[in-house]
């Protein structure tokens, strides 16, 4: 098995690639698509996700909302007939997207040439993500309330 460049888990790789610009990404693609001959283990497909969940009263369950999903399993050989597998699943309606996203999958899965720039950009990716994770969590910070004092009565508001 080939050790991976890339220093982000697999798990990462769609929410680090979906930080970065799409035509960064189809310029590395489309430097090494050429190497392969790409077909698609399932066609790609976009539609609705529905997340379900139970009340925590009666325990019965309910739908909290739907959301656009889209999907894509690729194979890419190569001239001796090695096959590589890679796939996709995103929160967006783009099958193209997922496409393009399912290829960049299976080139840094199997350290396919091309690898080392996708990697980087998953890299940059996965760094804007912690960034707006942090200021998120700056802005959630300043608006943080104390209601440690609600319900004391005048007494216990003087000593503490």
């Amino acid at each position: 098995m080939n050790i991976n460049s890339c220093s982000v888990p697999r798990s990462l790789w769609m929410r680090a690639l979906s930080q970065v610009s799409v035509t960064e990404i189809k310029a590395v693609v489309e430097s090494v698509i050429n190497e392969f001959s790409v077909s698609y283990k399932s066609l790609p497909q976009s539609g609705l996700g529905v997340l379900q969940t139970k009340d925590t009263a009666m325990y019965e369950p309910y739908f909290l909302g739907e959301f656009p999903v889209a999907i894509s399993w690729v194979v890419l050989t190569n001239s001796s007939g090695q096959a590589f597998e890679g796939a996709a699943q995103l929160m967006g309606d783009d099958e193209n997207v997922a496409s393009l996203f399912a290829v960049c999958d299976a080139i840094l899965a199997h350290n396919l040439m091309g690898c080392d720039k996708l990697a980087d950009l998953v890299e940059l990716g996965e760094f804007k993500f912690s960034q707006e994770m942090s200021a998120r969590k700056a802005m959630l910070g300043s608006t943080a309330v104390d209601f440690s004092l609600l319900g004391m009565t005048e007494e216990e508001e003087k000593s503490a």
